[in-house]
């Protein structure tokens, strides 16, 4: 997702303090929160502006459209999740459920 500059502080915040916490009660094992590096390091480096990765672990067995069934049921939930555009103005959001590969 994109944050605008002056959303971002706040965001991280949030993040850490409530939507973190609240929202992993709902089965998710970790909620992490990473800023993507603007700044070429090497090459090929895919540079992305105010762009962050939130990356959620759960169970290997767990059912993932269960989770976001439960936040969507859930009056608190749904209020947190839709800050993410509605508060801080988050854009360009894309989802991707990644499984292991080895």
């Amino acid at each position: 997702m994109t944050l605008p500059v002056e959303k971002q502080v706040g965001f991280v915040k949030w993040f850490k303090e409530i939507a973190g916490p609240n929202l992993g009660k709902f089965g998710a094992v970790k909620h992490e929160l990473y800023k993507v590096e603007g700044e070429e390091i090497v090459g090929r480096q895919t540079k992305e502006t105010d762009r962050f990765i939130e990356r959620v672990y759960f169970e290997d067995n767990f059912d993932i459209p269960s989770y976001f069934a439960g936040v969507k049921a859930n009056l608190k939930a749904r209020r947190l999740s839709r800050m993410y555009e509605e508060e801080f103005r988050a854009k360009d959001i894309e989802l991707r459920v990644l499984v292991e590969a080895i």
